[in-house]
């Protein structure tokens, strides 16, 4: 098992799962780490929104399929509250199959901190609770950029386009990237080709938290509210675009 996190407290979790096996299962792994406590449980995304409130975790690793609530509303509320409130937490890590590609894009746009397939191995399930906790929010970048593609690929036929046309970059962000610094769209650019704040401190030769501050900002001006939401604007704007090494900023 992946060492513990230096942290002076225990992270607190939410586990949002109709399948009880499942459930226990996940909770299993994450209470045998000594940083990490699983603070409860839920059935459905109505119930996860109610121990929300009665036991204020720090992450909620939240199913997509679920009956009474679905996981995308309820991420949804989530996120929009924390975005009212002025707060960061409880971070969505939302747990999926690869069945679920068409449902996995439309939890990042409300809000999810990353994903996580379900069949994980326990260590990147304990490592991307500690991401998302500490705001690193692309969890398994190749994986996230890899499995993003597919899903607007999916989207494009869905509108009746081909996967081999490129999509049309979404007008809506190209006010809003404008007010962007160049540190800034590079900083998008490369989160977008799913480096992590540390890779970006390394390659950028700038301190993680130079960087960590970079990607607030441009989460901030973006009107986003997390990293994941950030690479999902950088494909829809068309600033990369799926298989392409190039970077748009004239698009």
């Amino acid at each position: 098992m992946a060492a513990a996190a230096e942290l002076s407290e225990s992270i607190r979790i939410l586990v949002a799962d109709d399948q009880g096996v499942i459930r226990m299962g996940l909770a299993m792994i994450l209470d045998h780490e000594p940083d990490l406590t699983t603070v409860a449980q839920a059935e459905n995304g109505e119930e996860a929104l109610r121990l929300i409130e009665q036991y204020d975790p720090d992450v909620v690793l939240m199913d997509i399929r679920m009956p009474v609530m679905d996981g995308l509303v309820a991420t949804e509320r989530i996120t929009t509250a924390n975005r009212e409130a002025g707060r960061a937490r409880p971070a969505v890590l939302v747990l999926t199959t690869f069945d679920d590609e068409a449902y996995v894009l439309a939890a990042v746009r409300a809000g999810a901190s990353g994903f996580l397939l379900k069949d994980t191995d326990p260590d990147l399930l304990v490592a991307a609770v500690r991401a998302v906790y500490r705001g690193d929010s692309l969890v398994d970048p190749a994986s996230t950029r890899v499995l993003l593609e597919r899903c607007m690929e999916l989207e494009r036929q869905v509108d009746g386009g081909t996967t081999n046309a490129p999509a049309q970059p979404d007008p809506r962000w190209a006010g809003l990237l404008s007010h962007l610094s160049e540190r800034e769209r590079e900083i998008l650019v490369w989160m977008a080709r799913g480096l992590s704040n540390r890779d970006l401190a390394t390659k950028l030769f700038v301190s993680e938290t130079t960087i960590k501050t970079h990607v607030s900002s441009v989460l901030s001006k973006l009107g986003l509210s997390s990293r994941v939401q950030a690479v999902v604007v950088a494909y829809e704007a068309g600033v990369v675009r799926p298989g392409e090494a190039d970077v748009r900023w004239d698009s």
